[in-house]
């Protein structure tokens, strides 16, 4: 098994790699603790899926039991849009190895970890599993080196429902005349003591996080949202635009606006043809048309934005300083030649802001552990045959958007790229 702390929660944590399997609702006690007889298990959680108890089991070491478990399956097999879809594999990796939730119809299948170079065999008896079952398989996940995945998995999902998927302890078997014996006493002693032990004072409120829980919780959330490299996004971006055509049945590009995920948008300029031209003539590739009021401008869709990879927390430690940033970006190794000329002349123009915490409040004294994860915004504006000095930014800067148009001096195609970029105080 594997534990994960929970951000915000005091001795909470997540369990991967329960033992599950499925009984009727009825009878549901004696088949739990048979099942739980036979993985050895002192643990348990259950969840109801379609008439039947889906359990899972385990059997944490003392050391592992201090605080309160919840199962990540259970809580990943309660969401809305895995417990609609037939089948559903969810893979989340950790370093070198990937958590792997397996849910088929509702109930988990498995509950594993396996090592990051052999999760593509894995992934293919998975696949041939379900095909042979007739169930549609959808792939959710996250990892800088997860691919061929449907959907990306936000770890804030495991955080919502907190408490769902509570592992609790095996109860004891319990002799039928023990409880009677009880009951007798409780009667016979009065029902103040029965009240009191049926009604037990309310627990005392949990202490509020410390400023690194909440500062751990703000950086999932900050790197949860699209951050695709910069140096891969932006370059590729400028050459799918360069392989397209700029004129079509009497109309000219005149800019395009993109983000960090989905398609782009582009804008065209009429030329001398007409609307019935360019719907007439237009490729299902570029559809929806949007036609503009003012009869001069429309707007199509664009080349898709690919998927690449990611700004990584797990690389933070080889991540540039502000000040390594600036000067990589800045001064003399952003220079397109040798010859000594500012590419400033050129319109290539570098803004960087100063970074900020991502967490908004002031630490006390001796809450610090450890350098802290800063946030600042940048842009550069420049040309199309700059995409060279593009390819050359470091992998602490993610893209969120970028904007082309083609400039009427005759310049060429001009570009505005925005985004973020991380650094470690």
């Amino acid at each position: 098994m594997h534990f994960e702390p929970i951000p915000g929660e005091k001795r909470a944590q997540l369990v991967f790699g329960l033992e599950w399997r499925a009984y009727a609702i009825k009878g549901a006690r004696a088949e739990r603790r048979r099942y739980a007889e036979e993985f050895a298990a002192t643990h348990y959680v259950e969840i109801k899926a379609k008439g039947e108890t889906i359990g899972g089991f385990c059997a944490p070491e003392a050391s592992e039991r201090k605080g309160t478990l919840y199962s990540a399956a259970a809580r990943i097999a309660l969401l809305d849009r895995v417990r609609n879809r037939p089948a559903v594999l969810v893979l989340l990796q950790n370093g070198q190895r990937v958590h792997l939730v397996l849910v088929l119809r509702g109930a988990v299948s498995a509950d594993e970890e396996v090592a990051l170079n052999a999760l593509p065999d894995r992934r293919e008896a998975i696949e041939d599993q379900c095909a042979k079952a007739g169930l549609q398989l959808a792939t959710i996940g996250r990892g800088d080196q997860l691919h061929d995945l449907d959907e990306s998995f936000d770890l804030r999902e495991l955080l919502v429902a907190r408490k769902a998927g509570l592992v609790s302890k095996m109860p004891v078997a319990v002799p039928i005349a023990v409880p009677l014996v009880v009951i007798v006493a409780a009667v016979f002693f009065g029902g103040k003591q029965a009240i009191d032990f049926l009604n037990p004072p309310p627990p005392p409120a949990p202490p509020p996080p410390t400023f690194m829980q909440e500062y751990q919780a703000a950086v999932i959330r900050a790197l949860a949202a699209p951050a695709p490299l910069a140096s891969a996004l932006a370059p590729q971006l400028l050459a799918r635009f360069g392989g397209e055509e700029s004129n079509l049945a009497g109309w000219q590009f005149e800019k395009a606006s993109c983000g960090a995920t989905g398609s782009c948008t582009v804008t065209y300029k009429r030329q001398g043809g007409t609307f019935k031209d360019f719907d007439a003539r237009a490729p299902e590739s570029i559809r929806p048309v949007v036609f503009n009021a003012d009869g001069w401008h429309l707007t199509a869709r664009g080349p898709d934005v690919v998927a690449v990879e990611r700004v990584a927390l797990a690389s933070a430690k080889a991540w540039p300083s502000q000040q390594a940033l600036i000067k990589a970006l800045q001064t003399e190794p952003q220079k397109l030649s040798t010859t000594p000329v500012n590419l400033s002349s050129h319109g290539y123009v570098v803004d960087i802001k100063p970074p900020e915490r991502i967490l908004g409040r002031q630490p006390l004294a001796g809450e610090i552990q450890g350098p802290l994860v800063q946030r600042g915004t940048w842009q550069i504006d420049g040309y199309k045959w700059q995409s060279a000095l593009l390819a050359r930014l470091p992998d602490n800067m993610a893209l969120e958007s970028l904007e082309l148009e083609l400039r009427e001096d005759g310049t060429g195609v001009h570009f505005t790229a925005k985004g973020k970029y991380y650094v470690l105080n």
